[in-house]
């Protein structure tokens, strides 16, 4: 108890700092833009002799090379950092976005060294070379580059790779943005949609098949550490599922007018998410304290019409997380928004503190979604549990299945839509818009019968940003979703060793595979995925049923 006070006492002073003080310090990072600006030519040199040195053959050769490689990581990403923060701060920073642009291919060109080394020297060789004490902490990053080496281009097809389908990418998604800003319906531009996005389909299948993969879903579900079994087997259990079908239909009975909150400004939000994590115990809710105090500066509110209206962590080892966030409107969305990406920078800070390899500071996209949306999850059940009335407890929970269904039978049908549309191109049946329009509303129609019958289903293909600007990434929900409604259930169960086994699962980093770190830490099986979709699916009706009687109660209605 004495814990819970303390982190709501620090919450209320840190909520009485007025709004313009949240802002990143980037003396964090570095003095001054100059002093960036001189680092960034020696870091840039030392990486692409890194990547031109040849493969070490010896034990203590192999580990003064692994070892430069960390460090050049933490320089590449220190400077990387100092640049993106500048660049989504002014939207019209187009130095710091080439800058960041360029850091970010040569940490790729960095890592692609690694997976080169780890084919020249073969399974058997990495095997005898870190059975060695030194080297045996690395023993995860020469075999997972091992596995990647079977489907890495060769330095031709990268070089035309990077002439002719990355240009074309880029313009699509450029062109999608454009459209996106213009005063015309998605109805009416829907043939530049469907031209835009079909063309991305297609050339990214072509490079999927050079890297030895049948479709560009195949080759991503690889790059994220899923297998096509994995994503259909989970595809399957989401549709057998009637738990998404039942709270559709409760909701659809909620009385009107509904509860609707006021704005909440930064600093009423902020001992909010704070009183969120509160039972998470100390050393999480203390994390997220810290980085939330207007004190440290690792919070900035960018208002300013130049800002990014975005949000996102920064973190790594050797420099600690912050957290940006575009925009800010008070609604729930945004307080929700910025209580996931504060759990990206919770897990930043772990790993930065506690992980000392900083190839291990990074992993699948997946896990570190699961980490955000739990807080999403902790937040929402939190203004639920809070709330003073049944009218308002009405509204929170209904927002929690809502966010929580989303997370999974939502991404679980742009994620089945996706791979579909991807084969379509690949076998000629998806030629246009009126073809996109069908598949959407045939595939979203097996998730939600309902769908079918909503004129809003059909252009969804076209409304989904990240089919354009990030494709294929949608998958990372589903099974993010799966995983932070699995980690809101043990949590539930019992609070106090869900939070030890979870704080020590952040610390620890990406030293192994996704399956044996959830195993290993949280008893969790990744490979039951038909067991992830019950635990949550339970979760959910469970809560339908709850909102259902606050519903039949009168909750809701004024």
């Amino acid at each position: 108890m004495k814990v819970l006070v303390a982190v709501v006492v620090a919450a209320l002073l840190v909520g009485a700092a007025p709004a313009g003080t949240y802002f990143i310090d980037a003396s964090h990072y570095f003095q001054s833009a100059d002093a960036e600006a001189r680092s960034r030519p020696m870091v840039v040199a030392e990486a692409r002799a890194f990547v031109a040195s040849p493969t070490p053959s010896t034990i203590a050769s192999m580990r003064r090379w692994l070892g430069e490689y960390d460090t050049l990581l933490q320089a590449v990403q220190r400077d990387d950092i100092y640049v993106y923060l500048r660049a989504e701060e002014n939207q019209n920073d187009t130095s710091d976005a080439n800058a960041d642009d360029a850091l970010g291919a040569l940490e790729d060109r960095m890592r692609d060294r690694v997976v080169e080394a780890a084919q020249q020297l073969g399974s058997a060789r990495i095997a005898s070379l870190t059975q060695a004490p030194s080297l045996a902490p690395y023993r995860y990053l020469l075999e997972d580059s091992l596995a990647n080496a079977s489907h890495r281009l060769n330095a031709t097809q990268a070089r035309s790779v990077e002439l002719t389908v990355t240009p074309v990418l880029d313009a699509a998604a450029s062109s999608y943005k454009t459209l996106r800003k213009s005063s015309d319906s998605f109805a009416t531009q829907q043939d530049a949609y469907a031209a835009l996005l079909i063309s991305i389909a297609a050339a990214r299948n072509g490079v999927a098949r050079l890297r030895g993969f049948h479709s560009a879903a195949e080759a991503s579900y690889f790059d994220k550490s899923l297998s096509p079994a994995s994503v259909e087997r989970t595809l399957l259990a989401v549709r057998g599922s009637t738990a998404y079908g039942r709270y559709r239909s409760v909701a659809a009975l909620a009385p009107k007018p509904a509860f609707s909150p006021p704005a909440r400004p930064v600093a009423e939000a902020i001992p909010i998410i704070l009183a969120a994590e509160a039972p998470m115990g100390k050393e999480y809710a203390g994390a997220f304290a810290a980085l939330l105090d207007p004190e440290n500066h690792r919070l900035e509110i960018c208002m300013a019409a130049q800002c990014d209206s975005t949000g996102f962590s920064l973190g790594f080892s050797g420099v600690d997380s912050a957290v940006y966030y575009g925009a800010y409107d008070g609604t729930v969305n945004a307080v929700r928004a910025l209580a996931h990406e504060s759990g990206h920078a919770a897990h930043r800070h772990f790993m930065s503190k506690n992980q000392l390899i900083a190839a291990y500071n990074q992993g699948p996209s997946f896990l570190f979604e699961s980490f955000a949306i739990f807080n999403e999850l902790l937040l929402l059940d939190h203004l639920y549990r809070a709330a003073p009335n049944d009218e308002q407890r009405a509204y929170y929970l209904n927002y929690f299945l809502k966010d929580a269904t989303f997370q999974v039978f939502g991404s679980a049908e742009e994620t089945a839509l996706e791979s579909a549309i991807y084969r379509g191109v690949d076998d000629g049946t998806i030629r246009d818009a009126a073809d996109l329009n069908a598949l959407t509303t045939r595939i979203f129609a097996e998730y939600d019968s309902a769908a079918a019958n909503d004129p809003q289903t059909a252009l969804y293909w076209a409304r989904d940003r990240l089919f354009f600007t990030d494709p294929l990434y949608d998958v990372n929900y589903l099974f993010a979703g799966l995983l932070a409604l699995r980690y809101f259930s043990d949590f539930q169960h019992d609070p106090g060793s869900f939070a030890r086994a979870y704080v020590a699962l952040l610390k620890n980093g990406f030293n192994d595979t996704p399956a044996a770190l959830e195993r290993r830490f949280l008893a969790i099986n990744l490979r039951d995925e038909p067991n992830l979709v019950s635990t949550a699916a339970s979760l959910v009706e469970t809560r339908t049923a709850l909102l259902a009687k606050l519903y039949s109660s009168g909750a809701g209605s004024r």
